[in-house]
């Protein structure tokens, strides 16, 4: 599951209620901590995820060097049939090594599948090896 930017900036001491009109309240948000930045250089292989509406490589690829990832999944989540709520993706693989994968619409298995198989490529024989377990 990924990781919210944001999260309520307080707690609530009780739950929160709707107004006269069925409004919502209004919420002062706060940043959560960076976790995918803080794994930088404490793991052999970091895969990080992109979940975007628009510029998908672009901003991917900014993620990518800003965080110092191994490899980007990056995911539009705004095209039918990829992201949230289906059975399939389609997503683009950005490494570190400047190569791009632009998987074509897969179940997300078979993205999982993808995604295994390039982070064992970037890990070194004997990694690769205790992963396969």
């Amino acid at each position: 599951a990924a990781v919210a930017d944001y999260r309520p900036a307080a707690e609530a001491p009780q739950k929160l209620k709707k107004d006269a009109l069925g409004d919502a309240p209004a919420l002062a948000l706060t940043k959560n901590p960076d976790i995918l930045a803080e794994l930088k250089g404490r793991a052999p292989v970091v895969v990080g995820f992109a979940a975007e509406t628009e510029e998908l490589e672009r901003h991917a690829a900014e993620k990518l060097a800003q965080k110092g990832c191994d490899l980007i999944v990056a995911n539009d989540v705004s095209v039918p049939g990829s992201g949230f709520g289906t059975d399939t993706n389609r997503v683009v693989l950005l490494a570190r090594d400047g190569s791009v994968d632009r998987l074509p619409t897969l179940t997300k298995d078979e993205v999982a599948d993808r995604i295994l198989d390039r982070a064992r490529a970037l890990l070194g024989p004997a990694e690769a090896v205790a992963v396969r377990g």
